[in-house]
């Protein structure tokens, strides 16, 4: 790569550290701001990740029209403002309620950076690196998550959980002020002038529902009229935001990007392996915090080799792509992942065990993630026209936010519910969490290897392919 292609790329890939970060860092300071907030519970605590998911995904496709018609730097900056604004603000709340919003400004901010980031890297980026350069960007995913539950626990031991926001406010700053003075600004002239603003926000509250059933379901039970009628209502903001993609004249997002078989595909995948990924990681540190009863420190170090093993993963794992095909690195990741939560599901026990039991399922699942993750976004964006890298990987992290948010809420469901009273985490909740998201894993697998095209094949035109259904 080039100097300016080499420094668009490091750039931008600050954004998704911060993003891999705002999961990891604050996994480990659950349970301190559950015992901030009095009478608040974990199922209400978990908004703090999912309202913040949830804004992002709600918001994405926009952004992502907006960095093709206003330009891609342009919007970039402003997202990075924007999330500093809501670290600022989420550092500094004096309640539960304050803090939720403040997650909700700072998801607004990334849902505006994450499109631009990746459009802008892939076009300072020519052909023969392209591959390279996504691996970089999952790479930083990688390293923040690798840096997360350790700096997370060591901020909580000796300042407080509020500075796990409070970080984020002179690295997000610091990138805004450098990628205004030397990432190079590009749009697209053919874009829409005006868009379809309807859709999103049906879809938002779709998704919102959503989730909030999921998690009210594990305490009113799946057939209370509030979970019923909450599905109900999810169901038609989902078929709004459908319905109105397919037909309007200026759709938020082009209906054309989903005619390649090889995002579609990619997209299930990311919905798949994302949910089952941060099902697990979110939890990590309460379970070991509850049940083997580490400290919030010894926590963070121990949940760190996983992503260690990922940041180091993932940037060759574009170079294997380019070699052998996204659809085997994929499937190799996906299986990787299922073999470590199967290890954990039969080999951890009540009593602490990390040597013999923790270390190689987290050793397994970086391996996996560190795989699959970073590829099933260069999968999706493999035959996505340049013009669209910006919609279309909206269209993409949209899937992934919302993979978050419900896989979020399913571990949280699972694992919540007090035993006998006491409060006491179940190891068995946490054994069946990890059985769905070894599901889930297997599910990607499966999908990618059987369903995501070779080459040969997606060199048809797009009206030739098989087409399936836009997930």
């Amino acid at each position: 790569m080039n100097r300016q292609a080499t420094l668009t790329t490091i750039v931008c890939s600050v954004a998704v550290f911060l993003i891999a970060l705002e999961i990891t860092i604050i996994s480990v300071a659950l349970p301190e701001i559950e015992a901030a907030f009095d009478g608040s519970s974990r199922a209400a605590v978990s908004w703090v990740f999912t309202a913040y998911n949830i804004t992002v995904a709600a918001g994405l496709l926009i952004g992502g029209w907006l960095a093709e018609r206003s330009g891609r730097r342009r919007v970039f900056v402003a997202g990075l403002w924007i999330f500093t604004v809501g670290s600022l603000l989420s550092g500094l709340a004096p309640s539960l309620a304050v803090l939720i919003a403040a997650r909700v400004i700072q998801g607004m901010g990334g849902a505006l950076l994450i499109p631009a980031s990746l459009a802008l890297i892939l076009h300072a980026v020519d052909d023969d690196h392209r591959e390279t350069a996504i691996g970089i960007w999952g790479a930083m995913a990688g390293l923040a998550a690798a840096i997360g539950p350790t700096a997370g626990a060591v901020l909580v031991d000796a300042a407080g959980w509020r500075w796990v926001f409070l970080v984020n406010v002179p690295i997000a700053a610091a990138a805004a002020v450098a990628s205004r003075i030397r990432l190079v600004e590009s749009s697209d002239p053919t874009i829409a002038r005006r868009v379809d603003l309807v859709a999103v926000p049906a879809g938002a509250i779709g998704v919102g529902l959503l989730v909030f059933a999921i998690v009210a379901s594990g305490a009113l039970g799946i057939i209370s009229p509030v979970v019923l009628g909450s599905l109900a209502g999810a169901a038609v903001g989902i078929a709004v935001l459908v319905r109105r993609t397919r037909s309007h004249p200026a759709p938020v997002f082009d209906p054309s990007i989903a005619m390649h078989r090889s995002f579609t595909v990619a997209g299930l995948g990311t919905l798949l392996f994302v949910a089952g990924f941060t099902g697990w990681l979110v939890l990590a540190p309460t379970f070991l915090v509850d049940v083997w009863g580490y400290a919030t420190v010894r926590s963070g170090l121990a949940i760190a080799p996983a992503p260690v093993m990922m940041a180091v993963v993932a940037g060759p794992a574009g170079k294997w792509a380019t070699a052998v095909g996204h659809r085997v690195v994929i499937a190799a990741g996906a299986m990787s992942s299922t073999a470590a939560v199967i290890w954990w599901a039969v080999r951890i026990g009540e009593q602490p065990d990390y040597i013999g039991a923790f270390l190689p399922g987290a050793l397994l699942l970086g391996v996996g993630v560190g795989l699959g993750f970073p590829m099933l976004a260069a999968a999706a964006m493999r035959d996505i026209d340049p013009d669209r890298y910006a919609m279309a990987a909206a269209g993409n992290t949209t899937m992934r936010q919302i993979a978050m948010a419900v896989g979020i809420a399913v571990a949280v469901t699972i694992v919540d519910a007090d035993v006998a009273g006491e409060g006491v985490a179940d190891l068995a909740r946490f054994r069946l969490s990890w059985i769905v998201c070894g599901a889930l894993f297997a599910l990607t697998a499966v999908a990618i290897h059987v369903l995501y095209p070779d080459r040969r094949a997606d060199a048809r035109p797009a009206d030739q392919q098989e087409l399936i259904p836009h997930v």
